[in-house]
């Protein structure tokens, strides 16, 4: 018997589910991996970094998964992309000048209080670490220990410290690629 696929990768496949989706949740799952792995780094930052939201159970003896908190990409980009994570520290009055990015991008702040993003483009969103909306939009926003700042693709958006002691920022960003 003869097996035919299409080439439409938002097909769905015969459980209901499209490649592309599929393939998404794999991303979705590294970006976790990822996230988990890189906090086995040790960082000054890591010192200050908020108390978990809760601890996933089942997990393996010695090992502790703690989430970080969430927030919903608006904007899944439709072609292939390389997810970036990045760590960014500013020192007391540093900052990232506005501007923007042709991608989606999200920031966690891991440590430092103070941290702000100044006025901005229309696509930018705050969510707590329970994954609340806290703000949204152009104006000013306080940037809180232990929350997400996601940006829209082409949005104007920076970061500074206003704070007496150093931030530390996660970075993830969704870079297209030709892969």
């Amino acid at each position: 018997m003869e097996t035919q696929r299409a080439d439409d990768p938002d097909v769905l496949e015969p459980d209901g589910l499209s490649r592309r989706e599929a393939l998404l949740r794999i991303g979705a799952g590294g970006l976790a991996v990822a996230l988990a792995a890189q906090g086995v780094e040790t960082a000054h930052a890591q010192e200050a970094t908020p108390a978990p939201v809760g601890e996933v159970s089942g997990m393996p003896e010695g090992v502790t998964l703690i989430p970080l908190g969430g927030f919903p990409v608006h904007d899944l980009p439709t072609e292939p992309f390389t997810i970036r994570v990045v760590r960014v520290t500013l020192e007391p009055g540093a900052v990232v000048p506005p501007a923007a990015v042709p991608y989606p991008a999200a920031a966690y702040v891991e440590a430092g209080e103070g941290v702000m993003c100044p006025e901005g483009g229309e696509g930018r969103w705050l969510y707590g670490p329970d994954g609340e909306l806290l703000d949204s939009g152009t104006m000013e926003m306080v940037f809180p220990v232990g929350t997400w700042c996601y940006t829209s693709p082409n949005t104007v958006d920076g970061i500074r410290n206003d704070g007496t002691d150093q931030a530390s920022i996660l970075g993830i960003e969704l870079v297209p690629t030709t892969e």
